[in-house]
């Protein structure tokens, strides 16, 4: 057998942490309520867990978490205190202010000093989603809006320079589908269509644009699994407002 050289030993030696961390599988943790629930977690690729509490704010979330409505779900104490992830996603709501989601944030923040944090915007109720949508102030409690939004990353990046701070912007996603709706360019005859009840989004098309948009977040490939079902016009049509986040939403 031909005796390796010298030169592809170095080469071999300083390649393989690359190589192993190329082959690692990542950790994910999920945070939040029905609305988390609809990016469907247990769907993502890697090492995924979540705390799920149907309809509850982040607030309450932190200062309850005993109870979560998902069974199967990893209570936040134990998960952030005893595992070490690569991205965490938490989703504000309604009833909290920008100062209360804040202080949560920051908190899971210094207990995860590794982890990309990826902040879910949920969505709005659709009666009134064009309407909250539009607000232009941050003040008072949680609206799905830009601005509360924006509110709490700017805050969070104040707070924590050396962190790197993401958005889902699902609802972002659902302000465009609307805007073409109004100029006959969707597949849809109006914004309920991809609502299954007054503000949860229905299992194939409403799920299947959250859940790649939590997966655009979190680094991961597009993934039609779980949704086969959908008609190919509107998977689509839905693949390139997905298109729209870009790369700059996308966590390294």
């Amino acid at each position: 057998m031909k005796q390796l050289s010298p030169v592809f030993w170095v080469f071999l030696i300083l390649a393989l942490p690359l190589l192993v961390r190329a082959g690692e599988v990542r950790s994910f943790y999920l945070i939040g309520n029905s609305l988390t629930q609809d990016t469907v977690p247990s769907g993502l690729d890697g090492d995924v867990q979540w705390h799920v509490d149907c309809g509850k704010s982040l607030p309450f979330i932190y200062e309850n978490p005993g109870k979560p409505c998902v069974k199967n779900s990893t209570i936040w104490p134990e998960a952030l205190r005893e595992n070490s992830y690569d991205l965490i996603s938490v989703q504000v709501h309604y009833g909290s202010t920008v100062e209360q989601d804040v202080a949560v944030l920051s908190e899971f923040v210094r207990m995860q000093p590794k982890a990309v944090f990826v902040i879910h915007s949920g969505w709005a109720r659709s009666k009134t989603r064009a309407e909250e949508y539009a607000a232009k102030t941050a003040g008072g409690t949680m609206r799905h809006s830009p601005a509360y939004l924006d509110a709490v990353i700017a805050k969070l990046r104040e707070l924590h320079p050396d962190r790197v701070f993401r958005q889902t912007r699902a609802q972002d996603l659902l302000a465009r589908i609307a805007a073409d709706i109004g100029s006959k360019k969707a597949p849809f005859s109006q914004i309920e269509d991809l609502y299954r009840d007054d503000i949860h989004l229905n299992v194939i098309t409403g799920r299947y644009l959250m859940h790649n948009a939590m997966r655009h977040a979190f680094g991961q490939p597009r993934s039609v699994a779980g949704f086969e079902g959908i008609p190919s016009p509107v998977k689509n049509y839905l693949d390139g407002i997905l298109d729209t986040l870009g790369e700059s939403e996308q966590a390294p």
